[in-house]
């Protein structure tokens, strides 16, 4: 019998990862989706093994118990989620969280001291395949880290985590990352209208531009420090920028900030 992964939530994260698990011709499973709004769903239909439910009392009342259950609820509705799973919860069922903050403690404290629960952090570019995932199994047998990392690796990169104390900080740095890249599009947009450029222009070239570097980045075998060396000319435009955006104050500094109130909001909603 194929082993049954059952997906609590299925929304823009959970549908992106449930496009990959079908995309990919290795996975030999079933899948049981419990999602409230099925309508951007409709696309399954062709799909013989993928079944969708309203609800987990539905999916408890008329599937069979699975290999992985994977929550991608968000953290505050994760109580509420994992009260009613019932008959989806067999002897070798395991868990798989993408909710950031919640420990897996948190976890065996309500599903029992022996629940086998693997802890992951993703991040938005999982909808187009570009992910990067911390995965967080230290306790796990091969055959579920396995399982869990083919289930994350179809929506990009997956790395290993031994301490799990390290979440919060991943979650802070990429899994709330796309929002400052989105963010640093933005105020580039903004800045290149008040250097004089009409908006739809500042806005293709900055989106452009900030495709692009994380592209170069990609492909490059040099590190973002080299290549920023590589393209500032002494005296020139790009070192009159960044001697504004490198100065006391300036980006490093808020940065930092910036990704230590995203760990300490992390600690807090695992609290």
């Amino acid at each position: 019998m194929k082993p049954l992964i059952t997906l609590i939530g299925c929304g823009k994260m959970g549908s992106a990862m449930l496009h990959g698990w079908l995309a990919d011709a290795d996975l030999d499973a079933e899948f049981a989706i419990i999602e409230p709004t099925m309508d951007h769903l409709a696309w399954t239909d062709g799909y013989d093994n993928v079944r969708l439910y309203a609800s987990i009392a539905d999916a408890a009342t008329k599937d069979r118990a699975a290999r992985m259950i994977v929550l991608a609820v968000k953290p505050q509705m994760m109580d509420e989620a994992i009260a009613g799973l019932g008959a989806l919860v067999g002897t070798d069922t395991a868990f798989l969280s993408i909710a950031a903050g919640i420990p897996t403690g948190w976890f065996r404290e309500r599903l029992g001291a022996d629940a086998m629960v693997l802890r992951s952090m993703p991040n938005t570019p999982a909808a187009i395949g570009k992910g990067v995932t911390a995965l967080f199994a230290a306790d796990a047998p091969a055959d579920l880290v396995s399982l869990a990392t083919t289930l994350l690796s179809a929506v990009g990169t997956v790395v290993m985590l031994d301490d799990e104390s390290l979440m919060d900080a991943v979650t802070a740095l990429s899994g709330s990352g796309p929002a400052y890249v989105f963010l640093l599009a933005e105020t580039m947009t903004a800045a290149g209208i008040k250097a004089g450029l009409p908006a739809d222009l500042a806005r293709q070239l900055a989106e452009a531009t900030v495709s692009g570097a994380g592209a170069l980045i990609e492909e490059s075998d040099e590190p973002p420090l080299q290549l920023r060396i590589n393209v500032t000319s002494k005296g020139g435009t790009t070192a009159a920028a960044l001697s504004v955006l490198m100065a006391e104050n300036g980006m490093e500094e808020l940065m930092v900030r910036a990704i230590l109130a995203a760990r300490d909001r992390s600690i807090e909603l695992g609290g």
